[in-house]
């Protein structure tokens, strides 16, 4: 079944309308669906309902609610916190880790990012990452769009970490611990944070940083992985060592 993003669909009413051009295009000209048309959306509580279509035309679609799928079961909260890497990877990066089960994406400025978005393009920067959350989403046939948040530095986000949370330091300052056996050791009720530093790592001094805040720095393994890489392979590992 086909799945649309409506953001501020009620599944509570007995109908619901479309606006978004780019949905309505899809459905209307790209599918050809028509009145009568089962399809499903998605909004932004991390409902799914399946919706007859009453009314299409160029500016609207209408339709009646039958039946409601009410968030997902995720298990772990997964956070991750990530320094988006060069040549437009972070958007790779958003669309594998949505498809793995991540429920929010932190762009991380550390000492050594090297992409830090401008607060004057931020919003259509924004918008772009969250469409591609959203596709993501659809297709991974997940009910929840995971959130993605303005860009922050390293110690804005550590100082705001959850005090009931595991947060994982994954560097190259040769930790004896390796992430697996942090994570087997994880109640699977707990939000799990994962930060991925820039090209070049952390630094030192942001390594202790975090140590002083509640992280615990751990090994990826003995290869030296790209950002894109230790950002898929860590939130994998988390979703599946951490479940329920």
């Amino acid at each position: 079944m086909y799945r649309f993003y409506c953001a501020d669909a009620d599944f509570s009413k007995s109908s619901v309308i479309i606006h978004d051009r780019h949905e309505i295009h899809h459905i209307k000209d790209v599918l050809r669906l028509k009145k009568g048309s089962v399809i499903q959306i998605l909004n932004s509580k991390s409902q799914q309902a399946d919706v007859t279509i009453e009314m299409i035309n160029e500016t609207m679609i209408q339709a009646a609610v039958k039946t409601i799928k009410q968030n997902e079961n995720t298990g772990t909260k997964i956070i991750l916190a990530c320094a988006p890497p060069k040549k437009g990877k972070f958007e790779f990066i958003i669309e594998k880790c949505t498809e793995l089960g991540v429920d929010e994406i932190i762009p991380l400025k550390t000492k050594r990012t090297e992409v830090v978005f401008a607060e004057d393009k931020w919003s259509s920067k924004r918008k772009r990452l969250e469409a591609v959350a959203v596709n993501a989403s659809k297709q991974a046939k997940r009910t929840k769009v995971p959130k993605i948040h303005d860009m922050v530095s390293l110690s804005q986000v550590l100082k705001n970490l959850d005090p009931h949370g595991v947060h994982l330091f994954p560097s190259l300052h040769h930790h004896p611990k390796h992430i697996a056996e942090e994570l087997l050791k994880i109640d699977g009720q707990k939000p799990v944070t994962v930060f991925i530093g820039p090209e070049g790592d952390f630094t030192a001094d942001e390594v202790e940083l975090a140590v002083k805040h509640g992280c615990v720095p751990v090994s990826l393994g003995d290869t030296v992985l790209k950002v894109e890489t230790a950002a898929i392979a860590t939130v994998a590992l988390v979703k599946f060592l951490c479940r329920n």
